[in-house]
């Protein structure tokens, strides 16, 4: 029996030792939960002071719209502040006399099939020398070259020329002319 029993003692010993370790262990668990048991505690102090601060902000904003509101009903109350003044008087307008109404200065005209800068300025100034009147009013849509028109691009084209004007487009042609002497005057028409 004492055999069993020095047998049996090792048992005792490691079972003493796990249940002094599992002890251990528990007051060490027991102080970790009673730490963090302590953090919601803190969190509900600081929202309490956070409410009392809110409360505080809030009586505060109360007086200052009930002050408002009396300031309001006060201004409501005295009419004279909302009453417009009278209108002034119309002064006795002088009739002015109409503006004239001036000319149109610029026409237009559509470019046609197999037409030409010559053509036109044949048809609407009766001289074919004044073309770079119109193509220097309408180059953004004619393009470097006032040889090529597009059919049915709508140009501009002053009504009525003055001398110098006039003069300046004759120069104008003969330089060009002599600028593309070699080049044919008629267009390359597409068929119809």
């Amino acid at each position: 029996m004492r055999r069993g029993l020095i047998a049996l003692l090792p048992l005792v010993g490691l079972s003493g030792a796990f249940i002094v370790n599992q002890s251990c262990a528990t007051k060490s668990a027991l102080e970790e939960v009673q730490g963090e048991a302590e953090v919601p505690k803190k969190n509900i102090q600081e929202a309490r002071e956070n409410l009392q601060e809110a409360r505080g902000i809030l009586g505060e904003a109360r007086r200052i719209l009930e002050s408002a509101r009396e300031r309001l009903e006060r201004h409501i109350a005295n009419r004279e502040l909302h009453t417009p003044p009278p209108p002034p008087e119309k002064p006795v307008a002088e009739e002015v006399p109409p503006a004239p109404v001036e000319k149109e200065e610029y026409g237009t005209v559509k470019v046609g099939w197999c037409d030409t800068l010559w053509d036109i300025s044949e048809r609407v100034y009766n001289n074919s020398l004044y073309w770079p009147a119109i193509y220097n009013l309408n180059r953004e849509k004619v393009g470097d070259d006032p040889w090529i028109l597009a059919q049915g691009t709508v140009l501009r084209y002053k009504l009525n020329l003055t001398e110098e004007e006039k003069d300046m487009a004759v120069r104008e042609a003969i330089e060009w002319d002599l600028k593309f002497k070699d080049r044919p005057r008629s267009p390359k028409c597409p068929p119809r």
